[in-house]
């Protein structure tokens, strides 16, 4: 009886615990960060051509394990770059502002953003072997490495003028 209670339970936990679910637009990606006070992980893939990118995507980004892990931290947005298959004008148009701003030209990439203004954190463009926890750590850390935190301008001493 005990062993059955426990597993109820711990089935209906488990159930609790959300996956991310991919954002379906950079907009939507973005307006919920800001809500979430979370960054954005925009994964730069060409779904239909880039071998690389569909073993990314397939063993990492759309695994439970990632996507659970992730959105403690992030909201998700697949910016898709398809030869064969069309994401209609406005999406694809998008799609391509975005990697013209953060200067995507080889795929696939990451890049994290901070939401409001749209900078980007970290970039890493090409092939990774790591697993969910490895990945997220390492851009933690890339995060952590390139922080410039904010100091306003120095104010000129009294009776002097600045340059």
């Amino acid at each position: 009886m005990m062993a059955r209670l426990f597993f109820l339970i711990l089935f209906g936990l488990a159930g609790m615990i959300r996956a991310a679910e991919w954002a379906d637009s950079y907009r939507s990606a973005k307006n919920q960060a800001i809500k979430q006070n979370k960054k954005i992980l925009i994964f730069f893939s060409g779904s239909d051509w880039c071998e690389d990118g569909r073993i990314l995507s397939r063993d990492l980004f759309h695994t439970r394990e990632f996507q659970i892990l992730a959105s403690k931290k992030y909201v998700l947005y697949n910016a898709d770059f398809p030869k064969y298959t069309r994401l209609g004008q406005e999406k694809e148009d998008r799609n391509k502002r975005l990697a013209a701003r953060y200067g995507i030209h080889r795929f696939p990439a990451v890049v994290v953003v901070e939401p409001k203004f749209g900078t980007m954190l970290v970039k890493h463009v090409g092939m990774t072997r790591a697993t969910p926890k490895q990945l997220l750590d390492k851009l933690s850390q890339i995060e952590k490495e390139t922080a410039r935190p904010y100091s306003p301008p120095k104010k000129p001493a009294a009776g002097k003028t600045a340059p």
